[in-house]
């Protein structure tokens, strides 16, 4: 019969299923009677990894939401930064339509030329966005320019505009008016402002 300590040196190998069978018949005799080397066994052929596995995927789980945690905050603080920036573009760079309360306007005819000044009263920078206005299509398919949209937008002073800037001069050929279909319209917040041939020295 086999000694404890030379049962106990194979273990290892009886439990991986690595010893003959006469071996593993003996192994297996001892382990009955002998109960120091039943518990040895016991102990050795018990997974060891599962309470430092639960340990681990509980630590893998709680790293994972810490680091959702603070993605989720970079997402947020960036997204707070993106729309600061974009406000902060709108009233600096873009700007928002003036409303005729703070806007004073003139017309004055000098020479051939019809004059439209424009001036802010709310200190802030004046910018004029101008199109040309489009009539019908002709017969062929072109759209004449028959006047010219002034839209003024108000802007927070800033590096981009100079701060004074709070007036705009437009000028336009005064026989331009002769043509019926022809006009000039600022465009307000609260509203259009038209100049044609029948009032544009109002």
């Amino acid at each position: 019969m086999l000694k404890c300590h030379i049962v106990q040196d194979l273990l290892p190998n009886y439990i991986d299923g690595l010893v003959s069978k006469e071996t593993e018949a003996e192994i297996q005799q001892h382990l009955q009677e002998c109960k120091a080397c039943q518990a040895i066994y016991t102990q050795m052929s018990t997974p060891t990894d599962a309470p430092s596995t639960i340990a681990d995927r509980r630590e893998i789980d709680f790293l994972r939401k810490i680091r959702r945690r603070f993605t989720e905050k970079l997402l947020l603080s960036v997204a707070g930064i993106v729309l600061v920036l974009a406000i902060v573009a709108y009233f600096i760079a873009i700007g928002s339509p003036v409303n005729q309360n703070h806007l004073v306007y003139k017309t004055e005819v000098k020479g051939d030329l019809w004059q439209l000044d424009l001036e802010l009263t709310n200190n802030k920078a004046l910018l004029v966005r101008t199109e040309p206005l489009y009539g019908e299509a002709n017969a062929n398919g072109i759209r004449p320019v028959i006047g010219t949209l002034l839209k003024p937008y108000q802007l927070v002073p800033s590096p981009l505009l100079e701060a004074e800037n709070k007036s705009f001069m437009y000028g336009t050929q005064l026989d331009s008016f002769e043509r019926e279909d022809y006009k000039i319209i600022l465009r307000l917040d609260d509203g259009d402002v038209t100049f044609t041939g029948d009032n544009f020295n109002q």
